[in-house]
């Protein structure tokens, strides 16, 4: 339990953080610190649930005992998730209602878009904490015998939910797997390990889990756009330069940035910063200062630059 005591250093510290930040640059940060789903207007948005969808998918769904026989020989036994049910009862009929418009838009808007929409299902259908250890999209990860959350059916980790939209824009031919816009998505990185002729350990044990990128791959794919020291801040030119899909990572946890009226906000699944707003969108620098308390943080991009093309 955290004590007043640390609460308070805790602010103390945001709050010297960003008069340090305000003062050298010349704006402040926009739009409100947290966001609520229903505070603004995204293309698809969550339908009421009916009965029969709130009683099958719920936080408390037990997962079924598998097995998988690995490269090794080895195999390894637990618990597997059964996201994509989620998906294809509840996610893709509404995505498909909006299919054609999404393939018109640039793929960061695309990102946006289903990063928005999936964290907003998830949310109503599992409640604000929907972690899971081994969870993702399209239930690509080993059977856990251990973690949190390991016996359950739905719900999805830092890695899983950060490469849900790009895996779902690959599924759904908005992004194409053999370009390097698509490599944190399964099939894009399964390009990158062949190409590369580096080894995919993700799974048990090192050994490979069908590329599902795991969150020391998102360290290491894409490209640098800036990175913050332990316990550092961010200044307002790197902040200006965030686009939504940008992964923000440290060595076990990672976390996505996304837009809310031009402005730049901040999604996980787990991690230290969107439990304080209940699990909502957390204004991106007061995110990115909280992450850095924990050690030093990279912020990679696969995407195409997109405000040198157009103004979101």
């Amino acid at each position: 339990m955290i004590s007043p005591l640390t609460r308070a250093a805790a602010s103390l510290f945001l709050i010297l953080a960003l008069a340090l930040w305000s003062s050298c640059s010349l704006l402040e940060p926009r739009g409100p610190l947290t966001r609520s789903h229903d505070s603004f207007e995204n293309p698809i948005t969550t339908s009421p649930p009916t009965p029969e969808l709130t009683q099958a998918f719920t936080l408390a769904t037990r997962a079924r005992l598998d097995s998988v026989k690995k490269e090794n020989g080895m195999t390894v036994r637990g618990y597997v998730t059964e996201n994509r049910k989620f998906y294809e009862a509840v996610l893709r009929p509404l995505i498909d209602l909006h299919l054609e418009d999404l393939s018109k838009q640039h793929p960061v808007q695309v990102v946006n878009t289903l990063t928005l929409f999936c964290h907003e299902a998830y949310q109503t259908y599992f409640g604000a904490n929907f972690y899971r250890w081994g969870g993702d999209i399209f239930d690509l990860d080993d059977p856990q015998e251990e973690g949190v959350r390991h016996g359950y059916a739905y719900g999805l980790d830092c890695s899983g939910f950060v490469s849900m939209p790009y895996e779902i824009a690959v599924l759904l031919g908005l992004l194409d797997p053999a370009r390097d816009d698509a490599v944190f998505s399964s099939k894009g990185f399964a390009r990158f390990v062949m190409t590369h002729s580096i080894p995919d350990l993700g799974g048990r044990d090192s050994t490979s889990n069908r590329c599902r990128l795991d969150t020391y791959d998102f360290l290491r794919l894409g490209r640098e756009i800036f990175s913050i020291d332990s316990a550092g801040v961010p200044s307002q030119e790197e902040v200006s330069r965030l686009q939504a899909g940008d992964v923000v990572g440290t060595p076990g946890h990672v976390g996505i940035i996304v837009e809310i009226e031009g402005n730049p906000y901040y999604l996980e699944s787990g991690g230290w910063v969107v439990r304080r707003s209940g699990g909502n969108p957390y204004r991106a620098f007061e995110a990115l200062v909280l992450f850095a308390r924990g050690g030093p943080v990279t912020v990679r991009r696969a995407l195409p630059d997109y405000r040198t093309q157009a103004t979101m």
